[in-house]
């Protein structure tokens, strides 16, 4: 019975509520069904995928989202593993944060989980992919289409598959995201 509530909470969340355009409904279900936290001033736009279950386990949010910080749509947030994602962070379009491997030469297929932190500042561009384990460090970028297998050190652009160092951010951010559109 509990796997099958688990899965139909999970079908609700993103077939149903994903697709809600009000903002603050969204955000209600995460926080209250789903356990996420969301802080002050940050958005999940529509269309986002949550990988999550019912309310927190152990006492900690699967996913735990900053203040002032956009994940855009059709976004992946896998939360299994833990998801810790800052301040003023934008996370655009696309963007698959795994936190769930499989193991291919194990012969029951064993899946292990990996924590992802993405530290204040951080830009992800499209169609980016970071996996289980990675550390995004502060104000650091990840090119369109990248695929991050290790951590990315702070003000470090990085870009590719596998995803290397392209260069270095100019260190003096201070901006506040505010992108609360009325309809998404």
């Amino acid at each position: 019975m509990k796997v099958f509530l688990v899965q139909l909470v999970r079908y609700l969340t993103n077939q149903v509520i994903a697709n809600i355009p009000i903002a603050s409904l969204r955000h209600q279900w995460y926080r209250h069904v789903n356990g996420v936290e969301i802080g002050e001033g940050s958005t999940v736009l529509m269309q986002a995928y949550l990988y999550v279950g019912i309310g927190r386990r152990k006492n900690k949010p699967g996913i735990s989202i900053g203040k002032h910080t956009v994940i855009s749509r059709q976004c992946c947030l896998d939360g299994r593993g833990g998801l810790r994602i800052g301040d003023n962070v934008s996370i655009s379009p696309g963007v698959w944060l795994l936190t769930d491997e499989h193991d291919m030469n194990d012969p029951t297929f064993g899946e292990s989980f990996a924590p992802i932190e993405i530290d204040d500042y951080a830009w992800l561009g499209s169609r980016a992919l970071v996996l289980p384990g990675v550390k995004i460090g502060r104000g650091a970028v990840v090119a369109a289409g990248a695929v991050v297998t290790k951590d990315v050190a702070p003000l470090q652009i990085v870009g590719g598959v596998p995803a290397k160092p392209l260069g270095t951010r100019s260190s003096d951010l201070s901006y506040v995201l505010n992108f609360r559109p009325a309809f998404e």
